[in-house]
């Protein structure tokens, strides 16, 4: 097949062990979808950002770091129409503007990243618009909000890049997401201020748009709290591997997927996560870490140390689900179901 796959215009693409990939979600999976479906044999266009680095056997299109997806969506809309499918993982999805002119007869696999209610108030208008949802969850409120159907692909991870590395397990605990409110990095802090536990704060505070929170963040981190702000995949893989479990206390956020929870698994460590969104997807409860209603609850699992009881092989195997070759597989048969009946 002919395949065009579109990222944002936030971050470039680039392979995972490369020095200058920070740590991103969606980008990644673009990049590791692109090199997944050459690698099948496929013909692949890859549209991201410059700075971007394109996998082995597929084709470039540079848009310009940080500019509209409107204005990137100029530069590449005629390129459209050579492919058979397009898999869009944009924030605004330009590409259907093309079927909607009817310029465009290709299918249009539109992949929602953000919770549904965040990115529009209705579906593209357009027939069958496809589109393709990264959790159970996430396909449920696309259904109550849109009233559309959304077939599920779950995102995958390298399972050989994310795995233990040998360190020694230490006593501290992990938050590893964008400083962002609705991730729950000061809910973090504040356990572990209260609870004196050591913790470790790695993620994202320059797109986030919210420094206040990332100054305090700054602030609050002494003694047992260690700051480190935005770090390379490579070096989450560190942090993932010397963890005694990850805390991802996003209470106030429904989450599509969240890959952190995955990885951290594959590197063999427990979760603590808000129950909200696609999380008891992820998380097997009591078995690989827990999901929770609320913070005293997280308080109370801490205080007892019941990541304890949780063992790595579990959290490994369950990781394993979630695989890139399983993501590949998936996007496969959603393009040929496509190309057959015209989209869903």
């Amino acid at each position: 097949m002919k395949i065009c796959v579109i990222s944002s215009t936030v971050l470039p693409c680039r392979a995972l062990d490369d020095p200058q990939n920070g740590y991103n979600g969606l980008e990644q999976i673009v990049w590791s979808m692109a090199s997944g479906l050459a690698r099948r044999g496929h013909e692949v266009l890859l549209v991201a950002p410059k700075g971007s680095t394109a996998p082995s056997g597929v084709a470039l299109h540079e848009t310009t770091l940080g500019e509209s997806e409107q204005a990137a969506y100029s530069g590449y809309w005629q390129r459209l129409p050579d492919y058979q499918v397009v898999i869009d993982h944009s924030w605004q999805k330009w590409s259907y503007v093309l079927k909607i002119e009817g310029k465009l007869t290709s299918p249009v696999l539109g992949v929602v990243h953000a919770p549904v209610h965040t990115m529009f108030g209705s579906p593209p208008p357009v027939l069958l618009p496809s589109i393709v949802a990264i959790s159970q969850d996430q396909a449920a409120h696309v259904s109550e909000l849109w009233g559309v159907p959304a077939r599920v692909a779950y995102n995958g991870i390298d399972l050989d890049f994310y795995r233990a590395n040998g360190a020694a397990r230490s006593k501290r605990y992990l938050f590893l997401a964008r400083m962002s409110k609705i991730k729950g990095p000061h809910l973090a802090v504040d356990l572990a201020r209260s609870l004196r536990f050591e913790l470790d704060l790695v993620g994202d505070d320059i797109i986030t748009g919210e420094p206040d929170l990332a100054q305090r963040m700054r602030l609050l981190a002494k003694n047992n709290i260690t700051y480190h702000g935005g770090v390379s995949r490579a070096r989450t893989v560190e942090f993932f591997s010397q963890a005694k479990a990850l805390l991802h206390p996003a209470f106030a956020f429904r989450e599509p997927f969240g890959l952190s929870i995955i990885e951290a698994q594959a590197c063999g460590v427990p979760v603590i996560a808000s129950d909200h969104g696609a999380l008891r997807e992820t998380i097997k409860h009591g078995e690989t870490g827990f999901v929770v209603k609320t913070v005293a609850e997280m308080e109370g699992l801490i205080s007892v140390d019941a990541v304890n009881t949780i063992h790595a092989d579990a959290c490994r195997a369950n990781a394993e689900r979630f695989s890139l070759a399983k993501m590949i597989d998936r996007y496969e048969a959603l393009c040929t179901e496509a190309l057959d009946t015209g989209g869903w």
